[in-house]
């Protein structure tokens, strides 16, 4: 079932009964503890100081927290199947190779123009805008939506997500970390002695918030807008922005344009983000030009929740995990069987059936370099073609049971990472006896466990003791109540 806007969407999950309506929350701290305590979607509405309708829905589309079953993100990319576990990846993986791009249209009008606000009449925080965390360090508005740039040298409009802090109702800060697209492309601006032109979209459906969030595999020339109107199956309305002649979804909810100007910084944060605090740093602004919003208008926010889940509530990351495949498989590893990801994709797990010397080694090479296994995928296991990826308690035994430490255990230096790690990643350099800006230095180690049997070792040493599944079937039929 397709949809064409986020409020077409928001009636599709509530007819699923994957939605719950909340009236009257504080946007100060109370709305991130109503989302963090739910079980999924929560839509929130009349609050206080703020006019009726104008709502945040906090909808956990990319992580889902405690729902059984993908049954949002079925919604949310027009698509389904039965399949489940490592079925589930590899159901996305395909569906992810059949993709074909759906370029956006562009239009004169929309929705999003309803109601405009530009120079003095600028105010962001005429929407509830949460402090979400307790000890954040202000209210932050860019947790669920799309920050939108164009390439000043290709022409290639890009988006991703980026979180960005409420300085005052003209000024917001945003975390972008190096090496992500939005940052790469602001600074060639910056080096032109350019500002970089920026839209905001903080309330948007759920097939752009994917392209922009889900770390698609690039096709070369395509943007995001091509990924999402692909989803969604219909191309993405979008109007061409009158300060930055960047294209705005014609049908979001809440846009703003704006420019980053070369060395406008201000201290951002702390936020709470998935591995706990971060701290303050200073950060780029974007000074608002144009502020764009529907009639009753629907702001999309979701918190980082950094504390370990529940005994049995640890699932895998079908998304990222079908993202690895693809690009592992691309770079040329074979019988690659499984991949499971964890905490987004900071635990990465590989199946394979091990086929010669240095086979397993080099899945796990390419599994932590690959362009969505490298950014703070700080461990990947490697495990043989019997283990479940998805089974942690099988990985474990693995490793556990049938690896040497010293000969499985990799540990590699000088990796892709970010301010948002646990580990203070700018610390290590400080002492450098050349000049040094710390900021940019936003490296991490990593390690990979081979756990697989060597290729080398002979199969009949320390061979598998198990229940055949015959003796099983017949133990079974014979005493029926032994499982009861």
């Amino acid at each position: 079932m397709s949809y064409k806007d986020l409020r077409e969407f928001i009636e599709q999950l509530d007819a699923i009964g994957e939605l719950t309506r909340v009236d009257g929350v504080d946007w100060n701290e109370e709305a991130g503890a109503v989302f963090a305590l739910s079980k999924g979607s929560v839509l929130m509405d009349r609050f206080p100081g703020y006019p009726p309708g104008y709502r945040l829905l906090a909808c956990p589309i990319l992580h889902q927290k405690k729902i059984e079953g993908p049954a949002v993100f079925f919604l949310a990319t027009n698509w389904s199947t039965e399949q489940r576990g490592m079925g589930l990846t590899r159901a996305w993986l395909e569906r992810l190779r059949e993709f074909k791009p759906v370029p956006p249209r562009v239009v004169k009008t929309g929705p999003i123009m309803q109601n405009v606000a530009t120079g003095s009449k600028v105010n962001v925080l005429k929407f509830p805008v949460p402090k979400w965390h307790e000890d954040d360090g202000g209210r932050f508005i860019g947790t669920a939506g799309i920050q939108i740039v164009r390439d000043p040298e290709t022409n290639r409009v890009n988006f991703g997500t980026y979180r960005m802090q409420v300085h005052d109702k003209a000024s917001l800060g945003i975390h972008m970390s190096d090496g992500k697209d939005g940052d790469i492309i602001m600074h060639k601006y910056f080096k032109q002695g350019k500002p970089c032109p920026f839209v905001g979209v903080f309330g948007c459906d759920p097939a752009l918030l994917l392209a922009g969030g889900g770390r698609t595999t690039h096709v070369e020339g395509d943007s995001e807008y091509d990924f999402a109107g692909w989803l969604r199956g219909m191309p993405e309305e979008v109007i061409i922005g009158k300060y930055t002649g960047i294209p705005i979804p014609a049908n979001a909810e809440i846009a703003i344009e704006g420019e980053i100007r070369p060395g406008d910084t201000l201290p951002e944060g702390p936020f709470g983000e998935g591995s706990g605090y971060s701290e303050v740093r200073d950060f780029p602004v974007v000074r608002v030009k144009a502020v764009y919003h529907r009639n009753d208008p629907i702001m999309t926010g979701q918190m980082p929740l950094a504390y370990p889940p529940g005994r049995g509530d640890l699932k895998d990351n079908f998304q990222y995990s079908a993202l690895i495949w693809d690009q592992m498989e691309k770079t040329g590893v074979r019988e690659i069987k499984g991949v499971a990801c964890y905490f987004g994709n900071r635990l990465i797990v590989v199946s394979i059936r091990n086929s010669f010397a240095g086979h397993s080694r080099q899945a796990g090479l390419i599994a932590s370099q690959c362009h969505t296994g490298n950014y703070q995928g700080n461990w990947v296991i490697v495990v043989d073609e019997r283990i479940d990826p998805t089974c942690l308690n099988d990985v474990m035994w693995q490793i556990v049971m049938r690896t040497d430490a010293k000969r499985a255990i990799q540990v590699l230096d000088y990796l892709w990472a970010s301010h948002q790690s646990f580990f203070d990643p700018s610390r290590a350099f400080a002492k450098a006896d050349y000049p040094m800006m710390p900021s940019k230095a936003v490296y991490r180690s990593g390690a990979i466990i081979d756990a697989c049997v060597p290729i080398e070792q002979d199969p009949s040493w320390h061979r598998d003791v198990r229940i055949s599944p015959a003796l099983r079937d017949r133990v079974m039929k014979k005493f029926p109540g032994i499982r009861s």
